[in-house]
């Protein structure tokens, strides 16, 4: 990804984490980027790139190094901060929510974000990975998700070591731009020999348990925040 990070967010490997329990909090319309459900149109327009809204994914989207880390516009300067603000001023941070390689993070549950962000997954992001993937079957079209937001610091969290992820493809959202919120970071392939780094708001993919070992290079000034999500097929 030009970045990605847990990706860079949990994994130890195949399958095996550890889901604490977290408090949640209702998904509820209060305005902002949370006001999804009262009229969608009208969000999309508003938090949605105009790139990201495009099903023209061979003019939008980029691949790194023809390794299958794809990389595109997907959210507005407007949806990243809010989504930040959000996720500072409810607080409850944990470190200890995956059993292997956890992040400083918390899943969109605990701030109302969750379905308005699973469901742009569904309605912008899977439908790309199955084009660019080409991935066949009716189970690539009803994925689940864990989502969550994770930070880096260099005076708390300011890396992750190479790991696998706990899901099949990973999407991962970069919410803070790099020389001016934070200076390092970016998700480090090992294999590939490859450091994504992508622009803010940028969405990356890439496979998540089998081929696309990675971890996060080291944070070296200020705060890198990312949404991650892993996906899983529906039992």
């Amino acid at each position: 990804m030009q970045e990605l990070g847990n990706s860079e967010a949990d994994s130890s490997g195949l399958g095996s984490y550890l889901m604490k329990s977290v408090p949640r909090a209702e998904e509820y319309k209060s305005g902002g980027v949370r006001s999804y459900f009262d009229n969608k149109e009208a969000w999309i327009e508003k938090y949605v790139h105009p790139s990201g809204r495009t099903r023209d994914w061979e003019l939008v989207v980029d691949e790194l190094d023809n390794e299958q880390i794809y990389t595109w516009p997907l959210f507005t300067d407007s949806f990243c901060n809010e989504v930040i603000q959000l996720a500072e001023d409810t607080g409850n941070w944990v470190k200890d929510r995956h059993e292997f390689y956890p992040t400083t993070d918390k899943v969109l549950m605990q701030f109302g974000m969750d379905k308005i962000y699973s469901d742009i997954l569904r309605e912008f992001v899977y439908p790309a990975a199955i084009h660019l993937y080409e991935l066949a079957g009716k189970d690539w079209e009803n994925l689940k998700f864990e989502n969550f937001i994770a930070k880096y610091e260099p005076n708390n969290q300011p890396s992750l070591g190479i790991h696998h992820d706990t899901s099949l493809i990973t999407a991962l959202v970069n919410l803070s731009q790099v020389g001016e919120d934070f200076e390092g970071g970016g998700t480090f392939f090992k294999k590939q020999k490859i450091t994504a780094q992508p622009p803010k708001g940028y969405v990356s993919l890439h496979p998540g348990n089998i081929t696309h070992k990675h971890g996060a290079r080291p944070t070296t000034r200020g705060t890198r925040h990312i949404i991650v999500s892993f996906s899983s097929f529906i039992d």
